[in-house]
């Protein structure tokens, strides 16, 4: 199967703010959760921060949603990155199962 055409820059960093909103918001069930965080390991970032993130999410233990914004500031500040700003990932909205997977075939 043919990959698509490589996405612009632009494109790429909203593709890997709308996957880890998607993590950060525990919007998706567990397989698509489980399916985002393997594709995102092979990812390189366009966005450090969202590389960042990603790493501090991957350490963190499962947390109900109501937790995961306290505790991934806290990651990322033992990561050495605490003004990382998470407003984005936690204010936008859901992406659907099927731009989830759109966006994880783009990257």
């Amino acid at each position: 199967m043919d990959r698509p055409a490589r996405t612009s820059r632009d494109e790429q960093i909203e593709a890997e703010r709308k996957l880890l909103a998607a993590l950060c918001q525990a919007t998706v069930n567990a397989q698509i959760r489980a399916k985002i965080l393997q594709r995102l390991q092979a990812h390189a970032f366009v966005e450090p921060d969202y590389e960042v993130i990603y790493r501090a999410l991957v350490a963190m233990p499962e947390a109900e949603s109501g937790e995961i914004r306290e505790r991934l500031a806290r990651a990322v500040t033992r990561l050495g990155f605490p003004d990382v700003d998470l407003d984005a990932l936690f204010s936008a909205i859901p992406s659907s199962s099927a731009e989830l997977a759109a966006l994880l075939e783009s990257l």
